[in-house]
């Protein structure tokens, strides 16, 4: 079982260090991996508290540098040039948090399970990684914690665009009743069941609704559920690293920090988990919004968040079994 410490004061910082020793952090270089925000999007990680991180880290003698990895999709962060103006726009500078900011577009192919992943070069490179986390809805995986940050943020966009290629569904016409249930399930309404089916694959998002939906199994993954292919992926990004993950359970929106409409707001803040173990802190994550918003990230985004927590359990990343610790 993992201990995973809950503190809901930001002050109280480092006494929820003193629980995970940082000794082996001392003297390296050590990428703060998190997501610096979108363009107008107001809910991202705060330079405040990645100050206060910055500060304890250096206390226990350890070079932190700030880190992401390039978007697959057109926007400003698509480059390094473009990510490092949107950092500064949201005061992720050097001169303000007390670090460098590295972004990273090129990495180092990784198989897990029989699939190849591109681990982005600096995590890649780290033997040890601070992980900051901003826990939010998300409109393809109902929840984002800590796998994703990894899964999706810890690779290149070559290897971002593969997960999300290898979710959509693959339909069987001959086993098909027409019944309508995954027309029904499609949060995108990217399917229509009259006389014949019908999918639109520019509205799909490749979240796995439909094929988890379909009664009749007319419906498969082109290669396997999405939140599968991102636990992997977070494994291919932290086999064999020495991991410490914060996750800030504040500003839960409906939509990730990609989106500059990711609004509303869907919980009240809550406060922040500090662990070694990337599935119990999402797992604890969940439990604590459970707590205030029974099931709330599939009520509004209609997919089960805790695929991705199973799947990665499954694949030894770590255990949803935790105590929680309240400081």
């Amino acid at each position: 079982m993992t201990n995973v410490v809950f503190f809901t004061d930001s002050t109280k910082l480092p006494e929820a260090f003193s629980f995970f020793p940082l000794k082996s952090f001392a003297g390296k270089k050590v990428p703060l991996k998190l997501h610096m925000g979108e363009k107008n999007n107001p809910y991202f990680v705060k330079p405040e508290l990645v100050k206060q991180i910055v500060a304890e880290l250096k206390k226990a003698q350890v070079t932190p540098f700030l880190y992401d990895t390039t978007v697959a999709y057109h926007a400003s962060r698509s480059t390094k040039k473009g990510y490092q103006q949107v950092a500064k726009l949201h005061g992720f500078t050097k001169q303000n948090i007390g670090c460098d900011v590295v972004i990273d577009e090129t990495g180092v192919p990784t198989v897990i399970e029989g699939r190849t992943y591109e681990v982005a070069d600096h995590l890649k490179e780290a033997t040890h990684i601070f992980a900051l986390t901003h826990v939010k809805g998300h409109i393809q995986t109902g929840m984002g914690g800590a796998i994703k940050n990894f899964g999706m943020g810890g690779v290149t966009k070559e290897t971002k665009n593969t997960i999300h290629d290898g979710s959509y569904p693959v339909y069987h016409q001959d086993v098909c009743t027409y019944c309508g249930v995954c027309a029904d399930a499609c949060p995108f309404h990217a399917i229509t069941v009259n006389a014949d089916w019908k999918y639109s694959e520019k509205k799909c998002f490749g979240c796995g609704a439909c094929v988890d939906s379909c009664p009749a199994q007319a419906l498969t993954f082109k290669d396997a559920d999405l939140q599968f292919l991102l636990a992997c992926s977070a494994k291919a990004c932290l086999q064999g690293k020495t991991v410490l993950y914060l996750n800030e359970l504040k500003r839960i929106a409906k939509g990730c920090d990609c989106d500059p409409n990711a609004g509303p707001i869907i919980c009240p803040d809550i406060g922040y988990l500090l662990s070694d173990d990337p599935v119990a802190i999402d797992k604890a994550s969940i439990d604590l919004i459970h707590t205030i918003k029974e099931n709330v990230f599939e009520q509004i985004n209609k997919i089960n968040p805790m695929k991705q927590i199973i799947y990665a359990e499954q694949l030894g990343l770590g255990t949803s079994a935790y105590e929680l610790i309240k400081i």
